[in-house]
């Protein structure tokens, strides 16, 4: 028998949560259930619409004010009516076929489970600084390499996760307009360490909706240099910035990939840097 889930849309950004909500719409089961958290003050009109959505499957939470994804998702965890969660970002197009290839991850005993997500440019051309090297900075996998679990769609067993005291960590994930990360894949990482089942559908993806203002090279050197914070923050650096120069020089032969992997990776560690810098100034 396969079992219910709760899909959780955890958002900051007002302005795409009714598009989000509508693709979700088509990708739920009979028993399953909708839990929206809005993660920054939104304005009433928006509050109305939303509010107004919410149904006997469908659940609202307003926040009040930008806490943080961290925050964001334990809430969806707590509030959840069913033991298992698929999180599904804002910007990304889930599946029937997706959600259900998850859900028979969690029935067949899968603690966690996650599918492949591809960036989708939405008709844009790829720009000359950007490689397949770099796209897990826009929350999506490398097209030629072996996928892992990311938060962009993946699925929790909550009851498990709970029973090991295993939940989102609030000093990562994204804060507002900053762009730290690693809640996800830390949390991925914890449940495994402790003897999880994982599972990635490799052969199950997702699209990420990537806006045009993304693929600038001044989002993606920040990402990179939030990327390197988080990394100290989970404390993770040394290995963190080798794991970042593999996956920055992983699209292939030539000049270019060189210099852009030299160019994200300095960033990356330029992130460290300051986070370790910010960590001595705060010690008494």
């Amino acid at each position: 028998m396969s079992v219910p889930l709760t899909v959780a849309l955890c958002s900051n950004r007002p302005g795409l949560l009714l598009s989000a909500l509508d693709r979700l719409s088509g990708v739920l089961g009979p028993d399953d259930h909708l839990v929206v958290v809005v993660d920054t003050a939104a304005d009433a009109a928006t509050q109305r619409r939303l509010a107004e959505s919410a149904d006997r499957r469908r659940t609202v939470f307003f926040n009040g004010a930008t806490i943080g994804l961290s925050y964001s998702r334990n809430l969806a965890l707590k509030e959840a009516p069913t033991r298992h969660v698929v999180f599904v970002d804002d910007d990304v197009v889930p599946t029937a076929a997706a959600v259900e290839d998850l859900r028979t991850a969690l029935t067949d005993g899968a603690h966690v489970a996650g599918t492949r997500i591809t960036a989708d440019l939405q008709g844009r051309r790829t720009p000359w600084w950007l490689t397949a090297g770099q796209l897990h900075y826009l929350g999506s996998h490398h097209p030629d390499l072996p996928a892992s679990i990311w938060g962009g769609c993946f699925a929790l067993d909550r009851d498990h996760a709970r029973l090991l005291g295993i939940d989102f960590d609030s000093r990562l994930g994204r804060v507002g307009t900053n762009l730290a990360s690693a809640e996800d894949t830390t949390l991925v990482r914890r449940l495994a360490a402790l003897g999880a089942a994982t599972a990635v559908l490799h052969d199950t993806q997702v699209r990420h909706l990537i806006p045009a203002h993304r693929l600038r090279p001044g989002y993606l050197l920040r990402r990179a240099y939030w990327q390197g914070r988080s990394e100290v923050r989970r404390r993770t650096a040394r290995s963190g910035l080798h794991k970042e120069w593999r996956r920055n020089r992983s699209s292939g032969v030539g000049a270019r990939p060189v210099v852009l992997a030299v160019l994200y990776t300095a960033a990356v560690l330029t992130g460290i840097g300051r986070e370790l810098l910010d960590q001595a100034r705060r010690r008494p």
